[in-house]
């Protein structure tokens, strides 16, 4: 298998995990809010912290892969024009 879909799977098994990492945050969140936990508090600005910074290493991860994903797909397609 080309190691560029062995990165592609890894990067799509990456991204689900942060994904779940991703909710679990966001779901923290409102269980803050929920609980009337004040936005100024050290535990909310915490919580916000902890789900931006996974928002954007998601964010990250998922264009590369797309990059990824694309290259492969146009590499895919000059080769099978090369056979034709």
């Amino acid at each position: 298998m080309d190691y560029r879909k062995d990165l592609l799977l890894a990067s799509a098994a990456r991204l689900y995990s942060m994904g779940v990492d991703l909710e679990a945050a966001r779901e923290r969140l409102r269980q803050l809010v929920a609980q009337g936990v004040s936005y100024e508090s050290d535990e909310m600005k915490q919580a916000v912290q902890d789900f931006k910074q996974l928002d954007e290493q998601w964010k990250a991860l998922e264009q590369q892969h797309l990059e990824l994903r694309d290259e492969i797909l146009q590499n895919k397609r000059k080769k099978d024009k090369s056979i034709n």
